[in-house]
């Protein structure tokens, strides 16, 4: 049985599935080995060597780890004693459950699961018994800390930083991704078109259905293809594995498994399989090299062992490619398969009754504004209105007037300072700080200077100007929120409970902006334009595409669904960081309650 993620939102089959789920190769060898050093020394194991087959055992309890983190308790309690486990892509690794005890209460209410697990090496085996505690639902939403339907540019300098979120820092594409800046603190990268990386570059896990180019300098632990792998200039990695050809050029790489021909120039290998037939100039493969085909080295290469079925072509003075003729060789390779992706809906008019404040226009082209749920303002709709310049104020009449206005919900930068505007079809918003809540736009939104604790949603498009800060109304918190120093009495009571001191969450606070939904069926805006000075606090979902630009800090998720009809380009320009760590409790637990996966204890048998 091969264990697989459930969640809808990324399922797969097969290896390319695993390269998401666990993070195998050489990314799953580094947490098993972290784990034997943390085991050995918090457990006083009496161990005196790591041996290939320990490090093997290790690398499967790792990757087991990884599964229950992602399906959490309910999915583990679903095996079974006996189960007998196979983790796609782990030579020399097996597996079998060896208990299970649902609702545990040594486990905080969730699994314990036990595992025995082999690890083989040169005919020597290491038996491990693992037990671990699974919890929680393996459902947190949003999945990924970027998603993006369509083609993704990044042309600066993205930064990611997942911090303590308890998953790894991924990235899911639909479509193509081409990359010429700088990119870090990416985990996992899956994509369903072609790959085109350069700049520098670090990233643990990429995989793609189409092919992948890399060049300029980084590392990658895992690289996977349905089509072909190039690599040039300063890049390394660690496993290479494609459906085609595999093409390197004085690339560092541990290994490259390939149904397609492999070809390398100056390049130092560490193992070889392919299906096809191997060409090199000065390639060094310091283990094992499987060819089914043709082998040749045009010049000094070298070879420490293997096997070919075809021809070996070599210099004549060359005696350092160890290689044995095997009449019929067939090299087994599993093919990778497709993933499935899948892209939320978002639509803004499904938020609309969830709004504490929403800005319409009357058939006089009068503002209108209904008011939900908010402390001190009776619910129903209210023209907004003012004097003396300011017109911030919700009345019962289209004109100002002190006895039929009932709260100003926005503190311009003077008294004579509106915070609103509205010209063809955009609201305007500029100023110190609005009352906080959820509010929603009929409309596009220019989000300007000021400091706001605001869920903004628009139907049309949403861009920033000036020095914006936004913070989601869950990610802002109780303070902000429930006793804002401008607004003390003006608190979305959905949000502040009577007598509380901690904020009452709903799932719509994690949104800082969600811009675009549906008109009789055709989808109308859902571009979100970060292209100023930014600092948002709380996931961004852009119906169709999201444009970043000068210096944008994002603390949440970030989703561009391309609902739209346009062929536009989502893109990463500039400086943008989007950064997840010490995320509130307010706003981490607005969603179902994360999964994990902590080893309780292990030994050998």
């Amino acid at each position: 049985m091969t264990l697989r993620h459930p969640t809808p939102a990324q399922r797969g089959v097969a290896t390319l599935l695993f390269v998401l789920l666990t993070g195998l190769s050489l990314g799953a060898l580094v947490f098993g080995a972290a784990y034997y050093v943390r085991s050995a020394q918090s457990q006083s194991l009496t161990v005196h060597a790591l041996t290939q087959a320990q490090l093997k055992a290790w690398t499967g309890a790792e990757a087991l780890r990884q599964y229950l983190y992602k399906v959490g308790a309910a999915d583990a309690a679903a095996l079974t004693v006996g189960q007998e486990v196979t983790l796609a892509g782990l030579e020399g690794v097996t597996a079998r459950v060896a208990s299970i005890e649902a609702s545990n209460v040594g486990c905080g209410g969730g699994t314990r699961v036990g595992l025995s697990v082999v690890g083989s090496s040169g005919g020597a085996n290491s038996l491990l018994s693992v037990l671990f505690c699974a919890s929680g639902t393996g459902n947190p939403p949003p999945p990924d800390i970027i998603t993006v339907n369509g083609p993704l540019k990044i042309s600066g300098d993205l930064q990611v930083s997942s911090g303590s979120t308890g998953r790894p820092a991924s990235m899911v594409v639909n479509g193509a991704v081409t990359g010429s800046g700088s990119i870090s603190g990416i985990d996992v990268l899956v994509a369903t078109g072609d790959v085109s990386l350069g700049g520098s570059t670090s990233i643990d896990t990429l995989s793609s259905e189409g092919s992948i180019d890399l060049s300029g300098s980084g590392s990658y632990t895992t690289v996977s293809a349905l089509g072909n792998i190039t690599l040039s200039g300063g890049v390394a990695a660690g496993s290479l594995t494609a459906n085609g050809k595999v093409g390197i050029e004085s690339n560092s790489v541990a290994s490259i498994t390939a149904i397609g021909a492999v070809s390398a120039t100056a390049a130092p290998i560490g193992s070889v399989k392919t299906q096809g037939s191997m060409s090199g100039s000065n390639t060094r493969i310091t283990g094992s090299a499987e060819v089914q085909g043709n082998y040749t080295e045009a010049s000094d290469g070298s070879v420490a062992s293997g096997d070919y079925g075809g021809v070996l072509s070599k210099q004549s003075w060359n005696n350092k490619i160890v290689m044995s003729r095997v009449v019929g060789l067939a090299v087994p390779i599993t093919p990778l398969t497709a993933v499935t992706v899948s892209i939320p809906t978002i639509d803004a008019y499904t938020y609309r009754s969830a709004a504490n404040y929403q800005f319409d226009r009357d058939s006089s082209r009068r503002t209108v504004v209904t008011v939900s749920q908010v402390n001190g303002v009776p619910d129903g709709t209210y023209f907004l209105a003012g004097s003396a310049g300011n017109q911030d104020f919700l009345c019962t009449t289209a004109s100002y007037a002190a006895d039929s206005c009932v709260a100003k919900i926005c503190v311009g930068y003077s008294d004579y300072n509106s915070c609103f505007d509205y010209s063809n079809g955009t609201w305007s918003i500029n100023g110190k700080s609005m009352a906080p809540g959820v509010v929603w736009f009929k409309g596009n939104l220019s989000a300007g200077t000021g400091a706001y604790y605001n869920s903004f949603i628009a139907t049309g498009n949403i861009t920033t100007a000036g020095s914006n800060v936004s913070k989601a109304v869950n990610y802002a918190g109780y303070a902000d929120i429930c006793t804002h120093s401008l607004f003390p009495t003006l608190y979305p009571r959905n949000y502040c409970a009577s007598g509380a001191t901690t904020l009452t969450v709903n799932p719509v606070g994690n949104i800082v902006f969600a811009a675009g939904g549906y008109v009789d069926g055709t989808y109308v805006g859902g571009r979100i334009d970060l292209t100023a000075s930014n600092h948002v606090y709380g996931n961004v979902l852009a119906g169709d595409l999201v444009v970043t630009g000068g210096s944008t800090v994002i603390h949440g998720q970030v989703v561009a669904a391309r609902q739209g009809s346009n062929s536009g380009t989502s893109s990463f320009g500039a400086s943008t960081r989007i950064d997840l760590r010490d995320l509130p409790p307010s706003f981490t637990n607005a969603g179902s309650e994360a999964a994990s996966a902590k080893l309780l204890w292990s030994r050998y048998q």
